[in-house]
């Protein structure tokens, strides 16, 4: 035996590869250096062992022991690459394609160190060992290998994942799907698993390999997403929750009917968050109670006893209270929950949430579920969310409701000022014509008395008939302006073409004599044209204006009168203006209201001269408005419509 060693040691001493010997029992004759190099002192020597013993220590592989042994019995040699990474007993571990035959009475076993052994594989461990992504070997299933990487996202040492198997780690999803890591061999595959760890659920994702040289074995890439997953469910569960706000929107914006708005809302409400029953309270400003509006799967005697609400009573009231929500895990049992007829239920998961306006609370809305849904913190946003939405368009509808209720009670009240009104100027009309004519008279009647009885009357008797027909005068003036203002409104509007400058000469002859005595002029400012206009109405509007510049001139100057035109977009504006006594600032906002004297006791007026101007421009559909200053003059403008 000691011949065959030494001839052995004389051949493969100085081999750039390891060569072990051993003989038909399986023991160990004879090692070279290299082999002997690349081994842990604490398991050498191996000269005189059992070759079956050694490789059951430091290798993970049946297939060795099996070709050695088919090798012996029939001394056909073999070809076979084995993995050294998981042996602790290995200096440089990685994948060494190992070559068994017969040398005469004795069997060599040559690991290819070199070309594609340790050697090399050294330098390629040192890879996998700083690798950042977690890589295993497998062994059907049982894990022979980790790098640092894996061990770190499990939490676990590699002493404890070695010889353990993988699909201890997993969920029960994760086992199904990597069922195939029990074949001897199968096609790769890509998978996303879920880890149990003492830091919670790892969730690793990546590639499966199978060896094909060493049957059962495979090599898993994996990578830790569970950050990624995170983000990728908040995403999701945004877009989805974004969905469910839109639809909620709509249904919200469906109907200006509340109770249908209620009913719509909490169903869509229901369906989205997979909940059985809900109910919907609305506060009442007036008695700071809570109302349940409407309610959907519980029954009609729970309904009643928990129908009204206090602020602050039970778990409504005290989320109107504070205005945060209330999420219960178990309503049945929960101490909060005052209803006894309503904890007969069984309610399990159970939410309560404010409905906020802009500007207030609206009421609340609960929602319970009987099985075992849980409401989540991503539910409870959602909520949160669906409930400013409905407390804002709820607010809009109740608005509309009580503007539409004030609108009635508007429009009633419009009508009967309308018939009011009507009533008014139909005595108006009747008593200024009942006036008009004995008005008439006694001015008749006086100035005949004055001629034939006027010279046999002393001083005193005269001043008072004449004081009469001042009066009667008056009188008469401010019937014929009733009149005038009773008709502006009544008459029906009768459009022709009216030339403007025509109206201003024929004004002009009339009040010749009072502008000779105020020593005063119109003028023409601009070219006026024709328009089409009632021509009754306009003439009305520049006789009362051109009147009012004569009455109320400045007695310390001449009093000149300018009439102007401006074309605007489908719109005629005149303008008279004066340079008179003007008017004080604190009375421009009432000039045109009927009865209204800025000057009282100064000149003679009834104060219904400018209200007759509003009235017509507003009937032709135009505006008027006025600009003045005390002491220097004033401007009225007024516009027509084109057409």
């Amino acid at each position: 035996m000691d011949k065959l060693r030494n001839q052995i040691k004389n051949i493969f001493d100085t081999a750039p590869f390891a060569v072990l010997a051993f003989d038909s029992s399986g023991t160990i004759i004879y090692m070279n250096p290299l082999l002997e190099s690349n081994i842990d002192p604490s398991v050498l020597p191996f000269v005189g062992k059992s070759l079956y013993e050694i490789i059951h220590k430091m290798l993970v592989d049946e297939r060795l022991e099996k070709n050695l042994k088919r090798l012996i019995e029939t001394d056909k040699p073999f070809s076979l690459i084995v993995e050294t990474l998981s042996s602790k007993f290995v200096k440089a571990a990685g994948f060494i394609n190992i070559i068994g035959y017969k040398l005469g009475a004795t069997y060599i076993l040559i690991g290819d160190f070199v070309s594609g052994g340790l050697s090399r594989d050294s330098r390629y461990s040192q890879l996998i060992e700083d690798a950042p992504d977690a890589i295993v070997i497998m062994s059907q299933g049982t894990i022979t290998f980790t790098n640092p990487a894996f061990t770190s996202i499990v939490r676990k040492t590699k002493d404890e994942l070695l010889g353990k198997d993988i699909f201890s780690l997993l969920d029960e999803k994760g086992k199904e799907d990597l069922a195939l890591l029990k074949e001897n061999y199968a096609k790769g595959f890509f998978s996303r698993i879920t880890m149990k760890t003492t830091a919670g659920d790892k969730i690793l994702e990546g590639n499966f390999h199978f060896i094909e040289e060493r049957p059962g074995t495979s090599v898993a890439l994996l990578r830790d997403v569970t950050e990624k997953v995170a983000l990728e469910r908040r995403l999701l569960r945004q877009n989805q929750d974004l969905a469910a706000v839109n639809l909620i929107s709509k249904t919200l914006s469906s109907s200006i009917e509340l109770e249908e708005v209620l009913q719509n809302t909490l169903a869509q409400i229901l369906q989205i968050m997979n909940i059985e029953s809900g109910w919907i309270y609305l506060l009442d400003d007036r008695t700071q109670v809570l109302k349940c509006a409407y309610s959907y799967g519980i029954p009609q005697d729970v309904v009643q006893s928990i129908k009204e609400l206090r602020i602050g009573e039970g778990i409504a009231g005290r989320v109107a209270e504070k205005g945060e929500p209330i999420i219960i895990e178990n309503a049945s049992k929960d101490g909060r929950i005052s209803s006894l007829a309503f904890k007969k239920q069984g309610v399990k998961s159970f939410a309560s949430i404010p409905l906020y306006s802009r500007t207030r609370l609206i009421g609340v809305m609960n929602i319970g579920s009987f099985g075992e849904r849980t409401i989540s913190p991503d539910d409870e946003r959602l909520l949160i969310t669906i409930g400013v939405h409905m407390g804002t368009v709820m607010e809009n509808i109740l608005l509309f409701q009580e503007i539409t209720n004030t609108s009635k009670e508007l429009k009633d009240a419009l009508n009967l000022i309308r018939q009011r009104n009507e009533e008014l100027r139909s005595l108006v009309s009747t008593v200024s014509h009942d006036l008009k004519n004995p008005i008439i008279a006694i001015n008749g009647f006086c100035d005949r008395f004055m001629k034939t009885a006027g010279p046999k009357l002393n001083e005193k008797e005269l001043e008072y008939v004449r004081a009469v027909q001042e009066s009667g005068k008056h009188m008469e003036k401010f019937v014929s302006n009733l009149l005038t203002l009773s008709a502006v409104e009544s008459l029906k509007l009768k459009k022709e073409e009216v030339p403007v400058i025509g109206l201003i000469d024929e004004i002009s002859r009339e009040v010749a004599p009072q502008l000779d005595e105020k020593r005063g002029t119109i003028t023409i400012d601009s070219s006026l044209p024709k328009i089409k206009a009632d021509r009754v109405r306009l003439m009305q509007i520049f006789s009362n204006l051109i009147s009012n510049s004569i009455k109320y001139s400045c007695p310390q100057r001449d009093l000149t009168i300018r009439i102007g035109y401006q074309k605007k977009p489908n719109t005629h504006v005149f303008s008279v203006k004066d340079n008179g006594s003007g008017i004080q600032k604190e009375f421009i906002g009432s000039i045109f209201d009927i009865f209204f004297r800025g000057h009282e006791g100064q000149v003679e007026g009834t104060g219904i001269g400018l209200s007759i101007v509003k009235k017509a421009v507003t009937v032709m559909g135009g505006e008027v408005w006025v600009k003045s200053e005390k002491g220097k003059g004033t401007i009225f403008y007024f516009s027509l419509p084109e057409e």
